[in-house]
């Protein structure tokens, strides 16, 4: 015969149809806005979980070069080696920083990591000759359908992409003391 689930069975199953399956139905098919009441951390959540629904625009990526005084050309930084933890792919944490400073905005960010990226450089590096100034420098690949990416997806080197989709978020100078 069949037994009635008991009722904190029967209370974890409304919650989760509540708080979970009618959100991310709602966001992925009615409306990405937020729910009347809805903590943001759970929007954000919600959101996550309909990854896919419309193609980006474009892909962004973000680039640190550096070079010496006398040197004319500009040497990009393996982040690999700066930010060995990589949660987000290809991406490290000082790629979703650049995004939540955006462009001009958030310039005190940028510094405080130029300065970090000057010391730590020379921690790795001692040997080497240090940079003088560093640049942050946004790039934007939009997507071809007919050409999707094979494998796993890394940045392109910027120098192989046009200067029309290049643009210097900040220049920084290395303070002596």
């Amino acid at each position: 015969m069949y037994a009635r689930p008991a009722l904190h069975v029967r209370l974890l199953v409304a919650a989760f149809f509540a708080l979970w399956l009618v959100p991310v139905f709602w966001h992925g098919a009615v409306s990405q806005r937020r729910l009347p009441g809805e903590p943001l951390l759970l929007h954000d959540c919600h959101n996550i979980a309909c990854l896919f629904v419309n193609r980006p625009p474009s892909w962004n990526s973000y680039y640190v070069q550096v070079r010496s005084l006398g040197r004319p050309d500009w040497q990009t930084l393996d982040l690999a080696e700066y930010f060995p933890m990589q949660p987000f792919g290809h991406r490290t944490r000082l790629h979703r920083f650049l995004v939540a400073w955006g462009g001009s905005q958030r310039a005190l960010g940028r510094e405080e990591v130029a300065a970090w990226l000057f010391t730590r450089h020379q921690e790795l590096h001692p040997q080497r000759r240090q940079p003088d100034e560093l640049r942050f420098v946004w790039t934007w690949i939009a997507p071809d359908v007919d050409h999707p990416p094979e494998g796993a997806w890394v940045a392109p080197p910027v120098e192989a992409l046009p200067a029309n989709r290049t643009r210097i978020l900040s220049v920084h100078r290395r303070n002596d003391p």
